[in-house]
């Protein structure tokens, strides 16, 4: 399904206006069945959807790995269906909490309550010359975005380049869009480093506590909860990498 639509438009400037055409991002309902029972509804561009719903269930704590997924098939209609190996906790549902930003994010309340991410490892050093310089290769990559404004990207790097990279109208989509790679592919990320160009919130820093990746790059800024989290979990915190600066808010040890 394509993820970008032409539109008819009437575009008005100091000078004139006139009747043109735009290219505007398209956004898809995707419905996730779990056991064939229905789960969860996300708003979504419709691309990588079978990524994205790995990554969404492991955010959500309902895999730890692909080793726990029979099989995973793409319906008609935007719907994905997942076979696991265990049943779901008949209560799950309850201990959801909605959270902040584009798109359906949501993370269980558990998190909250106890704090139970560890630490994360991972010591390779990335010097700022690195980073910038991928920040520059991944803001050029993001063909969406030029396309039609409309999109937030994330990717996981390492110190040879960007290895995963996608798209979406919601940064935590675009965030689960790669994580749904990396355990597809069993990568292991406690040497890797990643990079979205949404704002980082809470959930955006849990969820890279609970894949293990130790250091997060943004254009943009972070929350106070999320560098606390940052802060425990031994994660590096980047914020506003754009041009030739940037912002080290916590874990400045992993950063030549």
């Amino acid at each position: 399904m394509k993820s970008t639509k032409i539109v008819n438009i009437k575009k008005i400037n100091a000078a004139a206006e006139q009747k043109v055409t735009d290219e505007i991002i398209v956004e898809k309902i995707l419905n996730i069945f779990v056991n064939r029972n229905f789960y969860f509804s996300l708003m979504c561009t419709p691309n990588e959807i079978t990524e994205l719903t790995i990554g969404f269930l492991f955010a959500e704590e309902i895999i730890s790995s692909m080793e726990e997924v029979v099989s995973i098939e793409e319906l008609i209609e935007n719907n994905i269906c997942v076979i696991l190996k265990k049943d779901l906790e008949k209560d799950f549902e309850k201990r959801k909490a909605f959270t902040s930003g584009c798109g359906k994010g949501s993370i269980d309340l558990s998190i909250f309550e106890e704090f139970n991410l560890k630490p994360v490892e991972g010591n390779t050093k990335y010097s700022v010359n690195e980073i910038l310089s991928m920040m520059k290769e991944f803001n050029n990559k993001s063909q969406l975005f030029k396309e039609t404004g409309g999109a937030h990207s994330c990717s996981i790097c390492d110190n040879t380049g960007i290895i995963y990279f996608s798209e979406d109208i919601g940064r935590h989509n675009a965030l689960d869009k790669v994580i749904g790679k990396s355990i597809m592919d069993k990568l292991d990320l406690k040497e890797k480093l990643l990079m979205t160009t949404g704002r980082i919130s809470s959930d955006i820093a849990v969820k890279a506590a609970k894949i293990g990746i130790p250091i997060i790059v943004s254009h943009s800024a972070p929350t106070d909860m999320a560098l606390d989290i940052a802060k425990s979990c031994n994660i590096t915190m980047i914020g506003f990498a754009r041009g030739n600066r940037m912002n080290i808010y916590c874990g400045e040890h992993r950063i030549l």
